[in-house]
């Protein structure tokens, strides 16, 4: 079994600190409980976040955790980077409740800061498929849908992939 270690990534963090002003209103009280960390050795995936246990709370003082493959991190392109500490921030949700301000007339979302540990939650991918199955079956669910619109709203160049893919569909 080959040894993995963990060291501070200082350099995750002031990405992801200028992510969080940029796209993640909901983190911006939550900075200072947000440990990164650099993970180094043998793994089959480039990120991941995690909220902490009550122990990891009581030794780190953090909240959440994100750990970044090292090996991932040497050979991704900045915008690689950055695509990937802004989605593992997606993960991050921050539980609230519904009030109803009378002042406003409107309901908003509450936190409660003295419960701060239970405020947050885990969220998962939006989309979970498998490419196939859009092929055979379309956008058959709620949350592929809301991806495609997204993907077509947003100024995305194609990849060699999705070229040859297009080149097939001419074909057939």
């Amino acid at each position: 079994m080959s040894a993995v270690f963990f060291e501070e990534a200082p350099e995750v963090r002031e990405i992801a600190e200028r992510i969080i002003d940029k796209h993640h209103p909901h983190l911006k009280d939550a900075k200072g409980v947000i440990g990164y960390y650099f993970r180094d050795g043998n793994s089959d995936w480039a990120g991941k976040a995690k909220k902490c246990t009550a122990f990891e709370r009581h030794v780190t003082d953090y909240m959440l955790f994100v750990f970044i493959n090292k090996d991932a991190w040497r050979v991704f392109t900045p915008d690689q980077r950055q695509a990937l500490v802004d989605h593992e921030l997606c993960h991050f949700k921050r539980k609230s409740e519904r009030v109803w301000n009378e002042e406003k007339k409107v309901w908003e979302d509450k936190y409660d800061p003295a419960n701060a540990s239970e405020s947050w939650q885990m969220r998962e991918h939006d989309v979970e498929e498998f490419s196939e199955i859009i092929q055979r079956h379309g956008l058959w669910e709620t949350g592929i849908e809301r991806f495609a619109v997204a993907v077509r709203e947003a100024d995305y160049q194609m990849d060699l992939e999705d070229y040859e893919r297009e080149q097939l569909r001419a074909v057939k």
